[in-house]
């Protein structure tokens, strides 16, 4: 594997983890606004906080099965790097709109909440615009990167 393939790999699982953070953080705004509200329902915020989420953790989750299965055998004349590129580019390719979009949609619901600055809610929103922006930074720089990134003619 070439140090540019393992640059790769690393970015990813920054990637992923960055995907995973940003998800529960903006669950953590829904739930805090919850716990601060009594008598509140949380089964209307479920489908918000589930398009927002969801797409941060089905990448989060293809971009580690692709991380792992990059170090298992392959079938003949396809090699593991080779085989783990393709997959990266596809799951970095096509989760990014889902990340933008479900993201900003849920992320602007919360703002709309009228959330007080000082209140934990308040904070956690706060924290997530950053988190969001970084998650979809890395994801991106990753799909470049994986773009760029040629297999090895070596086997």
């Amino acid at each position: 594997m070439t140090a540019r393939s393992r640059r790769l790999i690393r970015l990813s699982v920054f990637a992923a983890v960055l995907a995973t953070v940003a998800a529960a953080n903006l669950t953590l705004i829904y739930l805090l606004y919850l716990a601060g509200q009594p008598g509140s329902n949380i089964a209307r915020f479920v489908p918000i906080m589930a398009i927002g989420a969801l797409p941060f953790l089905v990448t989060a989750g293809l971009l580690a099965w692709a991380i792992v299965s990059a170090a298992s055998p392959v079938g003949e004349g396809q090699r593991p790097q080779q085989q783990a590129i393709g997959r990266l580019r596809m799951i970095t390719g096509l989760g990014l709109p889902f990340m933008i979009l479900g993201g900003l949609w849920s992320g602007l619901a919360a703002a709309l909440l009228g959330l007080e600055q000082g209140s934990a809610a308040g904070f956690a929103l706060t924290l997530y615009q950053f988190t969001f922006l970084a998650a979809v930074f890395v994801d991106t720089i990753t799909l470049v990167v994986a773009l760029r990134t040629h297999p090895s003619a070596q086997a």
